[in-house]
């Protein structure tokens, strides 16, 4: 197992692979990988990615050096978006992403913050709920915004996710709960 990553070894992490990639690419930290490059949170056990290229040989050379870099920079990579268990359109979530920086070839973005909060919501564990509070205490997300989206897809059908949407209902007023007991939302 290795170690969790903290902003240094994410920044560490995100260098090597601008080093590495060859075509322009548009990599996008997901979930406490984003929360903890903002600083929001001290670590997290994997850097969740997603990413998009215009030429496919840029998605093809990730590919090819995500494995080598891993080990190189002992860092946990995993490829993880919520709209892979939500019915969130992907296309919609990357165009609100935020772009945060460039190491070479790669342009970081955070991944749609909405979304993630979203996700973080339906998965509902006690670590996503301090992270929807970070989220909304920092002013990267407004409350509004999650139940705008969770409203606008949560009669889509599901697919893969573990959640049904009743179960993210309930998740989603305990949620607001806690942002109401934090005095972050009315």
């Amino acid at each position: 197992m290795r170690e969790p990553s903290d902003q240094a070894r994410i920044t560490r992490f995100l260098s090597a692979l601008g080093r590495t990639i060859r075509h322009p690419i548009r990599l996008y930290l997901v979930g406490g990988a984003a929360i903890v490059d903002l600083g929001l949170r001290g670590q997290t056990l994997d850097i969740d990615i997603d990413a998009d290229a215009d030429d496919p040989a840029a998605l093809d050379d990730l590919h090819r050096v995500l494995p080598v870099l891993k080990d190189e920079q002992q860092v946990n990579v995993e490829w993880a978006n919520p709209t892979e268990f939500l019915p969130i359109p992907r296309q919609a979530a990357l165009e609100r992403s935020s772009y945060r920086r460039r190491h070479g070839q790669v342009n970081v973005y955070h991944f749609d913050y909405a979304s993630t909060a979203l996700a973080k919501v339906a998965r509902g564990s006690e670590r996503d709920l301090q992270d929807i509070v970070l989220m909304v205490q920092a002013g990267i997300v407004q409350w509004a915004e999650v139940e705008a989206l969770w409203h606008s897809i949560r009669d889509r059908p599901f697919g893969r996710s573990r959640q049904t949407p009743r179960q993210v209902e309930e998740r989603m007023r305990a949620a607001g709960r806690r942002l109401s007991e934090a005095g972050l939302v009315e």
